[in-house]
């Protein structure tokens, strides 16, 4: 029998299961493999990948930070689909909308409009694109408009369109005429409540010049997401050991919340919430890149999550009890990972070496030219 790391049942060997501690979102499958782990089960590995990691993932500023990420890596000639944006909630009432349904607010790369009519699950009110499980069982509809700018690169509007909501039972619809070439990349020809439709976007998006958004916010969206990160990362650098002590039980407690339990005693921030110093964002972020830093504190060790430069927080994953002067040496200076899912590249960099790199003194070979090829097309869109 084996423990979980996070349920900590005892299972048998064969219901564990390969988890990413950085999920793959976040570029965690080309993370160093010491911090991917089989000693999480089933059950916890698509529970809570599900409902913690996909909640921080869709939380609205998140996940569109990450597509920002993708689109900085966009090479003109060579012409992929770019990820639309979403905007939140439209108050547009397109025909026979229910009232199990939203009309979700989308861009595309050159302001294309896209309205997706979707389940809504109020368990879930705040995930973009609404539950995962859900979109991939149950068939939408999304209604595609094209843009005056789409013209100035029409096949990177109909690339993005290709790859619009992929894995979800999506009906795409095109309210455009554009011919026939939609059939190719996933568009239906519309039945007679998708023409109902099809009118109506035309006309709203025609008379309307001021269209509201409703963003819904769930404010701990990222508590758990960032108990569970730091169990995983500290099981990841000590063992189970680390996950002995009382500060574990903390975190432990704040996994499987409970209101009846408590409120746990974790030491950790987000910069959503508590606002941001955006100098000490920018120092320990990379742009375009997930940015990991472990570091030694006196109070233990402690876990920085930057996405992009903009968007951080921190956890304290483990505390130094069980733990000896051997397990704590080999982070004596800090420890940086860069992810680049884009890339499908990771970076494992000693604290001083990376600041080094941000301050200019002693640039990364590998991270500059990183940056010098984004360079190179970071005003391609605005330029057209």
């Amino acid at each position: 029998m084996s423990k979980c790391i996070y349920c900590r049942q005892d299972k048998d060997p064969a219901e564990f299961t390969l988890e990413h501690v950085f999920p793959q979102f976040m570029g965690g499958a080309y993370a160093p493999d010491c911090f991917k782990t089989r000693s999480v089960c089933k059950p916890c590995n698509s529970n809570l990948g599900l409902f913690v990691d996909a909640g921080f993932e869709k939380n609205w500023f998140v996940s569109n930070r990450l597509r920002m990420n993708a689109r900085a890596f966009f090479d003109p000639n060579s012409p992929v689909g770019l990820p639309l944006v979403c905007m939140g909630k439209s108050d547009f009432v397109p025909p026979q909308l229910q009232e199990c349904e939203v009309c979700e607010s989308w861009l595309g790369p050159f302001g294309e409009q896209v309205y997706w009519v979707r389940p809504h699950d109020e368990r879930l009110f705040w995930y973009t694109g609404g539950n995962p499980r859900t979109t991939k069982t149950t068939e939408s509809r999304a209604y595609f408009l094209f843009s005056e700018r789409s013209e100035k690169n029409p096949l990177i509007s109909l690339l993005s369109f290709r790859d619009a909501f992929e894995g979800r039972r999506v009906r795409k619809i095109m309210c455009t005429e554009v011919g026939d070439i939609l059939t190719g990349i996933g568009f239906k020809a519309p039945d007679e409540l998708d023409l109902l439709r099809v009118k109506y976007f035309n006309e709203a998006c025609r008379i309307s010049k001021t269209k509201h958004i409703q963003l819904a916010m769930y404010v701990p969206f990222d508590f758990r997401f960032l108990v569970k990160l730091g169990l995983g990362v500290a099981y990841s650098l000590f063992g189970s050991k680390a996950l002995q002590t009382a500060y574990a039980e903390e975190l432990y407690k704040a996994l499987w919340y409970r209101n009846e339990n408590g409120q746990p005693q974790i030491n950790g921030s987000s910069s959503i919430m508590h606002g941001n110093n955006p100098l000490f964002t920018k120092v320990v972020g990379e742009a375009n890149a997930v940015t990991i830093m472990i570091i030694p504190t006196p109070e233990g060790v402690a876990v920085n999550l930057n996405l992009g430069e903009s968007l951080n927080w921190v956890i304290k994953c483990a505390s130094y009890e069980n733990l000896t002067e051997d397990d704590i040496h080999p982070l004596r200076e800090g420890r940086v990972l860069l992810l680049y899912r884009q890339l499908q590249r990771a970076f494992d960099l000693a604290l001083p070496e990376y600041i080094a790199h941000k301050c200019g003194n002693q640039p990364h070979p590998e991270l500059t030219g990183i940056s010098a090829k984004l360079a190179l097309h970071r005003d391609y869109f605005k330029n057209l």
